[in-house]
Parts: structure tokens; sequence; C-alpha cells
């Protein structure tokens, strides 16, 4: 019962209108940024330290997500040294909380050393490319830092299979 808020339908409407009128358009953008933030980290990063979690083909990917296996790295701290300057959390998306690898990356075969550093990216419609580039900066040379201080401490624990050859 009560007096149906006529106003609040009204606004639903006109907000599923100017959603659908631009559905398309704002994909194909986010695409777009989900592929040059795919490529900057390729290229910064090298394809040997990134893999991406997903379908192979960009097609089959979501247009606003993207990813990323960083190798051996562990997310949690890579996204408190990046802090809110890039939108990100850590693992698949049913796994936010808690510790562990989830079972989704598991049961896609991740492989350890890229799920432990797993990271999803998001984009939305209004993303621009000066956004994606300065998150990819942002998330590079954190991982680099995190990349040589492993170095550092492997070397002075004598592991040197951790070293760069």
């Amino acid at each position: 019962g009560g007096t149906e808020n006529v106003a609040f339908m009204a606004g639903m409407g006109k907000a599923a209108e100017l959603v659908g009128m631009n559905l398309m358009k704002n994909a194909q953008h986010m695409e777009t940024m989900r592929s040059r933030l795919l490529g900057n980290l390729q290229l910064q990063l090298g394809k040997d330290k990134l893999r991406v979690n997903g379908p192979s083909t960009e097609a089959a990917r979501l247009p606003n997500t993207l990813s990323v296996g960083l190798k051996d790295i562990e997310s949690g701290t890579l996204l408190n040294e990046v802090g809110n300057n890039v939108a990100a959390s850590a693992g698949a998306a049913c796994h936010s909380s808690g510790g562990g690898v989830s079972a989704i990356l598991q049961a896609m075969q991740v492989p350890m050393e890229y799920a432990r550093g797993t990271l999803r990216l998001s984009l939305g419609p209004s993303t621009t490319v000066e956004e994606v580039d300065k998150a990819s900066e942002i998330l590079c040379e954190a991982a680099t830092r995190q990349w040589a201080s492993s170095e550092t401490q492997a070397v002075q624990a004598g592991d040197t299979s951790r070293t760069a050859q």
C-alpha cells in the first residue's frame, strides 16, 4: 500500500533512457582505455612480469575491468603503496576480503607467483587518457620498487636465485 512515488519512477525512467543512449559509446571508450592501460603496463613492466587474468581475447573481456597478476608481488602491499591514487583492488572480485588467493584464481589455474599479485583495475565512462597514463606510471613505479626491495632482501639473505640475471 501507500502512495506510489511517481517522481521517483519518472526519474528512474529518464536515468535508464540516458544510460541506454550512451551505452555503446561508453563501453567502447572504456574498452579503449582498458587496452591502453594494459599496453602501458606491458610496455613498462615487460610481458614476463605481467599476466592478464581472464579471456585471452580483448573482445571477451569486460570493457571496464582489467585483472592482471604481477609476478612475485603481494597485491595488498602494492595497493597500500599506491593508496587512493589508482582505482584498484586486490584479487578476484568475489574475494576482496580475507587473505590468500581466491578460489576463482585457483580455478583459472593462475600460477601462484602471479595470483598473489593480482590487481583488479577499474575504468569508467569518464576515465581519461591522462588518468590511464598516470595510473600505469604509479603502478609501474610501485611494482619496480617492490621488485628492487625483494631482490635486495634476497641478496642480504644470501638467496641469489631471486636476483636479476
